[in-house]
């Protein structure tokens, strides 16, 4: 897995709305009475109380989101911060009154993570990662879900923290000025297409093993597309969105980069959390999305990170 040295995720299933409202040609004939010409009219007036409909739909989920984040108190987040980035352990450390569990570091294969067995109910988990492997990062968002665990994540938050971390417990609030982000890995033995979505949306890139890769990695790819299935079920996701998450956005994005070179792009990307409210039960809630692809690059560049990360707008 690419490591970092150092929709239908639309609000409220607006695509479905947008496949009803397909125009049908039905003008008027010739020869017709012009007292029939009124009838060509309904389509225009359904696509257009249809159009509004989806945006004010839209509007209104991002809006909501919007409020949310004005009335959080992201002080205390910020303050469980100051702890996390002071004089710890690392890569992970809890405090004395069991309230607070960091994590700062990469996720190793084998890495003990049981320290989070002591966090106490409804604790919080406060973390910077680049990610790592996938087993343990699994592992310990099992831990956090079973103490309901209020996930803080503060700097960068990518691959495989951003696949399971993110959405280990029950809510996540992300500070400002942070990158969350995925990625998928570019290796040999990994190859890539594009492939019909679930949702019924524009084709996404997927990866999987090429023809070429031997019997025990074809069946280690089943294993894993059972773990991650079974993890996203139990946070009640639903089951017609594919992870890592992609926008329609990011899905076209991906698609015209992958079909101008034929392999994996080199590209991280965003997932605007106005998505994630009709695509899983974790409640995410950002301190401030940023709005931009240049506030994407100005965090990037303050964490130093140098990949190339698309903005979903």
């Amino acid at each position: 897995m690419s490591r970092w040295k150092l929709g239908q995720a639309e609000c409220g299933g607006s695509s479905h709305l947008a496949r009803f409202g397909r125009p049908r040609h039905n003008g008027v004939q010739r020869g017709k009475r012009p007292n029939a010409a009124p009838v060509s009219l309904r389509p225009l007036i359904f696509r257009i109380v249809n159009s509004a409909a989806i945006c004010s739909l839209v509007y209104f989920c991002w809006g909501l989101e919007i409020s949310r984040a004005q009335q959080t108190d992201f002080s205390v987040y910020a303050r469980a911060v100051e702890y996390c980035r002071g004089n710890v352990e690392r890569p992970m450390a809890l405090d004395l009154d069991k309230r607070v569990l960091c994590l700062d570091g990469e996720l190793l294969s084998g890495q003990d993570v049981s320290l989070a067995k002591g966090l106490e109910d409804k604790g919080l988990f406060v973390v910077r990662s680049p990610g790592g492997d996938v087993a343990t990062a699994i592992a310990l968002a099992d831990l956090l879900q079973d103490r309901r665990a209020t996930v803080v994540v503060y700097d960068y938050c990518v691959l495989a923290c951003a696949s399971y971390l993110l959405f280990a417990s029950e809510q996540t609030f992300v500070l400002k000025n942070s990158l969350v982000a995925w990625h998928y890995p570019i290796d040999p033995h990994w190859c890539p297409s594009m492939a019909m979505a679930k949702d019924g949306g524009p084709k996404r890139l997927e990866i999987a093993p090429c023809s070429s890769a031997t019997p025990g990695y074809q069946d280690g790819y089943k294993r894993f597309q059972d773990i991650n299935r079974d993890f996203y079920a139990a946070r009640g996701a639903d089951p017609l969105v594919e992870w890592p998450p992609q926008s329609v956005f990011i899905r076209k994005t991906l698609g015209r980069k992958f079909e101008g070179t034929g392999t994996v792009p080199d590209f991280y990307w965003t997932w605007n959390p106005r998505h994630t409210a009709s695509a899983i039960k974790t409640k995410i809630v950002y301190e401030a999305y940023p709005q931009t692809q240049d506030e994407v690059d100005a965090i990037a560049a303050r964490i130093s990170f140098y990949h190339p990360v698309i903005h979903d707008p």
